[in-house]
């Protein structure tokens, strides 16, 4: 069964465990094991403790599911943005999902200057359409409306990695055979 990690502020809010079995048998609905970063976690678990398991958890997956959602603020959470940095740097794809489908510069107040739009402190605001910063979310990746959206791609795109690799598996051994029998049938030939 393919595992998903279950990035998100999720785990922060008043129903986390709650939360996390939620995510957890949306992911069965598909076929796959959700990893949630409480998973296995206990009251007395140290920063390091929390932070090693979710590492972990990023380790074992086939593919995270990230909640992009704004926390505390205009943009995502940063610990979020943390793993899915790590996810990709281990080239595990990753499914982006937010409740907030409005641009990035459309949830920042900006004033327009000569060079685009520019926050109150004067700094540019990025505006490239997404819903994030265009390292988390760049132009043409899909921002999905809903965990539930980003579980059914990366439990669709996964199948099909399955699939392509149990299709592709019987043509490899059939040409490796065939290329024994005949690199033994070369031989008979030459030595006659």
């Amino acid at each position: 069964m393919a595992r998903v990690y279950l990035a998100g502020p999720e785990v922060f809010r008043p129903d986390a465990v709650a939360e996390g079995g939620r995510l957890r048998r949306l992911c069965a609905v598909h076929g796959l094991e959700g990893l949630y970063p409480l998973d296995g976690g206990a009251a007395e678990d140290t920063a390091h403790d929390i932070r090693v398991r979710c590492i972990a958890g990023i380790v074992r997956a086939d593919a995270v599911v990230a909640n992009i959602t704004p926390f505390r603020g205009a943009h995502m959470d940063p610990g979020t943005a943390w793993e899915i940095g790590f996810a990709e740097a281990r080239g595990v794809p990753v499914f982006l999902w937010s409740s907030d489908p409005r641009a990035l510069a459309e949830r920042i107040p900006g004033t327009p200057g000569h060079d685009g739009l520019r926050d109150a402190d004067g700094h540019l605001l990025e505006d490239f359409g997404q819903p994030e910063n265009l390292m988390i979310a760049p132009p043409g990746v899909i921002v999905w409306p809903s965990p539930e959206a980003a579980v059914a791609a990366a439990a669709e795109m996964l199948a099909l990695r399955h699939s392509l690799r149990l299709g592709l598996l019987p043509k490899v051994l059939i040409a490796l055979a065939a290329s024994i029998v005949a690199g033994y049938v070369a031989r008979l030939v030459l030595h006659w």
